[in-house]
């Protein structure tokens, strides 16, 4: 969905690849058994992100197995679990369908249709669950639609808005000012980051992108000027066993995809 919330695996010891992945696969675990493979088949290390910062904040009990999957039929692997994930694999399929409709009406995708359709049949059990994370996702992304639809060039609404997403998902129990602090933040940037990463490709196609008006802007400073702002929340949380993780994902990981767009400019590679 996002694909920015990810680990630098190359910095990683081999210890904290297995804890990584045995979050990723539990969350896999989480979606195969309760929305089946279509559930399965949207699995995101955004909302893995999600689930092990949540865990370490919160400390719930969590359920530790050895399964094989079909990713991975011979080798038994860890995957671990618990209420956070339960949580993370909802928000996955939610946005997972929001995703899939957007790419309907940009491009009229048949594929995103298709899936779309499938995941739909969840969306009311979720909603009914988990009603103001679910309301907040719906408004904002109807309000960036609007704003895209009347091509208001104004990075901070659209930005603002996708912040709210990522607070009211961070938030889960919506009673942590770090959580929703560091959520709003960390949402901003995605949004923006991706704006800029995009920035040539949507001039060509001729669609909405809200850095138009800042096309000579230096993107790196406000970009680190945003996590400057999440890491004011960020540093204030309690963090647990997962912590050298998920400061790798907030310190490194998440400019992953920027450095590579830098390093393809700078070579004149076109996205």
């Amino acid at each position: 969905m996002f694909g920015y919330l990810i680990a630098n695996i190359d910095i990683l010891s081999k210890e904290e690849k297995n804890q990584y992945r045995s979050f990723y696969c539990g969350l896999c675990n989480r979606l195969r058994n309760k929305y089946g493979f279509i559930g399965a088949s949207t699995l995101t290390y955004d909302l893995t992100f999600v689930a092990m910062l949540l865990t370490d904040v919160y400390n719930p009990v969590n359920e530790i197995v050895k399964e094989r999957c079909i990713v991975h039929p011979i080798k038994k692997h860890l995957a671990v679990f618990n209420e956070y994930t339960e949580y993370a694999a909802s928000m996955n399929i939610y946005l997972s369908y929001y995703k899939h409709i957007d790419d309907v009406n940009d491009d009229n995708s048949i594929r995103a249709k298709i899936k779309a359709d499938k995941l739909e049949q969840f969306l009311k059990d979720i909603e009914e669950e988990y009603p103001f994370q679910t309301s907040v996702i719906k408004d904002n992304l109807n309000y960036i639609t609007n704003v895209e639809k009347e091509n208001i060039l104004n990075p901070d609404l659209g930005s603002n808005a996708f912040g709210n997403i990522m607070a009211s998902l961070l938030d889960k129990e919506n009673n942590n000012e770090n959580l929703k602090g560091c959520g709003y933040h960390l949402g901003r940037f995605i949004y923006l980051v991706d704006a800029v990463i995009d920035f040539k490709k949507d001039l060509k196609k001729e669609v909405y992108n809200p850095l138009v008006a800042l096309e000579n802007y230096d993107h790196y400073e406000m970009l680190l000027s945003i996590m400057d702002e999440c890491d004011n929340y960020y540093c204030k949380l309690q963090l647990n066993e997962n912590k050298t993780i998920l400061d790798n994902i907030i310190y490194s990981g998440i400019w992953s995809q920027y450095q590579l767009f830098k390093r393809r400019q700078k070579k004149g590679v076109n996205r």
